[in-house]
């Protein structure tokens, strides 16, 4: 049986999207996501308590232009992706980033806003750079 490293997530951005390209000519999205869960707590079980999250999203290619032209600070989006985790060097000390790399992107919008999903099939032409 195949792992599965799949994650699904909803959240706003916390600021606009950060576009770059690679020396290859690849462009690459990045952008944060605040995604709130709810859960009861310990010292009083009738009362709710809000955590908040903030999740690293990349975005590849077709997908990075898509999220280029479309998304910005405050969106609510939902991402469907695979979780990575990098280890680099900086100053000859191991750092570690968690991010989501996405696969599709849908824009989650009011009543009466036109909606808009970003989807792309494969990231087989994604490539292995570090963006830190």
């Amino acid at each position: 049986m195949s792992d599965l490293n799949s994650i699904f997530l909803t959240g706003r951005l916390v600021g606009d999207p950060d576009i770059r390209y690679t020396p290859q000519g690849n462009e690459v999205a990045q952008f944060r996501i605040a995604v709130n869960t709810n859960f009861k707590s310990k010292q009083d079980p009738n009362k709710w308590q809000e955590e908040t999250s903030f999740i690293t999203i990349i975005a590849w290619n077709r997908l990075a232009d898509k999220v280029e032209k479309t998304f910005k600070k405050g969106n609510l989006v939902l991402v469907e992706g695979r979780l990575r985790i990098r280890e680099y060097e900086v100053d000859g000390n191991k750092k570690y980033a968690t991010e989501v790399v996405a696969r599709n992107l849908k824009l989650i919008v009011g009543k009466g806003e036109k909606e808009v999903e970003i989807e792309e099939a494969t990231n087989e032409n994604e490539p292995d750079v570090p963006f830190a």
